[in-house]
């Protein structure tokens, strides 16, 4: 199974394209679709079967306390500091041959990972 991803409105566009340009699956929110509330963002991937990738700590909040449904979500712990840092650290995690965050919280820091299941 082929994971999607969709990043978050806090993900530069300029990575976003980029990655798609070397091939990976991620997508950003549509247009017409920016400035949603995060409950809608996580029913949006749900519902297409993506996993939300985002610098906004408050999904794990939607998901473990108010168990709000998810294919899985990748949340980026670390500053922000450039467009190419931020591409470089998610190129680095999605290249990894047995990552699959399908099912998982995964929280990724500069130096490390960690991985939950969702409920």
């Amino acid at each position: 199974m082929k994971i999607t991803y969709l990043a978050d409105e806090n993900i530069p566009l300029v990575v976003i394209k980029e990655l798609r340009g070397e091939g990976f699956a991620i997508e950003s929110i549509p247009t017409n679709k920016r400035g949603m509330s995060d409950k809608e963002l996580l029913k949006l991937a749900y519902k297409s079967e993506q996993v939300l990738i985002t610098f906004d700590k408050d999904f794990g909040q939607l998901v473990f306390k108010e168990r709000i449904q998810s294919k899985g979500i990748v949340l980026l712990r670390f500053a922000p500091t450039s467009p190419s840092k931020v591409k470089s650290i998610i190129k680095k995690i999605l290249e990894e041959k047995d990552f699959n965050p399908f099912g998982k919280f995964v929280v990724i820091h500069e130096t490390h990972m960690r991985i939950v299941d969702l409920p």
